[in-house]
């Protein structure tokens, strides 16, 4: 057994595996998979530097236990979201149909920003994938998947162009995660600062506009 377990970590092991799991986020979001050590995710958490190889084994497993958390997050706070945005969108119409895809946008825009480390993790999740093997397994949520088809159906029989619901899924995700990726770079020189609130209003408006128009059904007789 490693050493360093105390015991506080041995009565409250949950409390002890989910501030490893909250420093793990900042530190692989900061550092990388290739950059991030175990001791230094010990030290994040206030810890032992060997407590995060006593509960997850090695590097790997911890990773594995990060990622995971942060899809079963996302998960639960899109599901929440797509429910909502289908009730609004069950009123009928373009306007109603407008109404849910905001919704969608503004949700899934609402988790990124609350989870600044979720965006970090995938980008460089993303480059060290590039670096290794292609991820084939399903890393989207579904419920955002179904809710974007539902969406689109909402417009009605002949929407517009439009309504390729997997081109549509990643549009809409990177129309929303590009300026908090870019934050520092693109935006800063902008002007702008992704996570404010006038930026965050703006960006869902203008979103929900380039996406509305290509859903709308275009008008008989033009």
């Amino acid at each position: 057994m490693a050493t360093g377990v105390t015991t506080s970590n041995r009565r409250d092991p949950e409390g002890s595996r989910r501030k490893i799991l909250d420093a793990a986020e900042l530190v692989f979001a900061r550092a990388g998979f290739d950059g991030a050590t175990l001791m230094e995710v010990g030290r994040e958490a206030g810890m032992s530097g060997t407590l995060p190889s006593y509960f997850f084994g090695d590097k790997e497993g911890l990773y594995d236990a990060v990622i995971a958390r942060l899809f079963a997050d996302r998960d639960d706070a899109l599901g929440t979201v797509c429910s909502e945005a289908l009730e609004l969108a069950a009123g009928g119409g373009t306007q109603a149909a407008r109404a849910g895809l905001k919704r969608l946008v503004h949700g899934y825009l609402e988790f990124v920003e609350r989870r600044p480390a979720f965006v970090r993790v995938m980008a460089r999740d993303a480059m060290d994938h590039e670096r290794r093997e292609r991820i084939t397994a399903r890393r989207h949520s579904t419920a955002f998947h179904q809710g974007v088809v539902r969406i689109i159906a909402a417009f009605g029989p002949e929407p517009g162009p439009a309504t390729d619901a997997d081109q549509l899924v990643i549009s809409l995700i990177a129309l929303c995660l590009f300026p908090l990726e870019h934050d520092s770079t693109l935006l800063a020189g902008m002007g702008y600062v992704a996570r404010s609130p006038g930026f965050s209003e703006r960006r869902v408006d203008h979103v929900v506009d380039l996406l509305a128009r290509a859903l709308t059904p275009p008008q008989r007789g033009r």
